[in-house]
């Protein structure tokens, strides 16, 4: 399985691809809004991994170009996510998506999708 996974957390993109990795699943990393729009826009990948806190930063970026759109289909496990985190626009939910309230990080992410 292929996953693209938003996180911004210095300097951890082999840890998260080494614990995807175990899962049997083959990660692609972004640390940046602009790596997340690059990959989002191959169709390459099953489900997305997304840190509700790095999606905030460059949320406004993703709405623009519709990056929501692009999910369209996909499971999305979003994880570190506040009480009153807002869906994901142009968007409609997939039965696999997954909500995980903070604090968590991909580690729990794996651990509960």
């Amino acid at each position: 399985m292929r996953v693209l996974v938003l996180d911004d957390t210095k300097n951890q993109k082999d840890n998260i691809k080494e614990a995807f990795s175990k899962k049997k699943m083959d990660a692609t990393v972004c640390s940046s809004s602009g790596e997340f729009m690059d990959a989002v826009c191959t169709p390459k990948f099953d489900a997305a991994y997304i840190n509700a806190a790095a999606w905030n930063k460059g949320r406004s970026i993703y709405d623009y170009f519709g990056a929501g759109r692009r999910l369209e289909g996909k499971a999305m496990v979003v994880y570190n996510a506040e009480e009153k985190f807002q869906p994901i626009t142009n968007r409609a939910p997939h039965e696999q998506d997954r909500l995980i309230r903070q604090p968590s990080n991909f580690e729990t992410a794996l651990e509960e999708a």
